[in-house]
């Protein structure tokens, strides 16, 4: 039973943030103002899809879950424009990358390796972590 869903998510031109499942037969797909409209969106269409199926009695019902987790997938663009309060500067330095080519990889100018994605990804996660951590009291 597939238990999480990918999400593939893209801005389009004129502004609105569109997810597209991959990983499921057929396809869901939503769209939102900002990322957590998206999520939102995604999670209801996705309810909708499956209780459509269950009314069908499609044979697929068994290979998919009622309530899966969702893996949003962005690209470094994406992430920085879903994201603003992400600073490109601290970000490059957490990743050993040059601020100037993360910029480059935020505008669209170049394309980055999966390497260097993988390391943009790595110290986004240890800032979530690093920000979990954070207690008051």
């Amino acid at each position: 039973m597939q238990k999480n869903v990918n999400v593939s998510v893209e801005k389009h031109k004129d502004g609105t943030y569109w997810g597209t499942t991959s990983n499921i037969p057929g396809v869901v797909s939503a769209f939102g103002s900002n990322l957590s409209e998206l999520k939102e969106s995604i999670t209801l269409a996705y309810k909708d899809y499956y209780e459509l199926a269950e009314e069908l009695e499609e044979d697929f019902l068994k290979e998919i879950a009622k309530n899966p987790t969702f893996k949003y997938h962005l690209d470094i663009k994406s992430v920085f424009e879903l994201l603003p309060e992400v600073k490109i500067s601290n970000i490059a330095e957490k990743a050993g990358i040059n601020t100037s080519l993360l910029r480059q990889y935020k505008t669209g100018k170049k394309a980055a390796s999966e390497e260097q994605a993988n390391k943009v990804l790595k110290a986004l996660h240890e800032l979530g972590q690093e920000l979990l951590s954070v207690s008051f009291g």
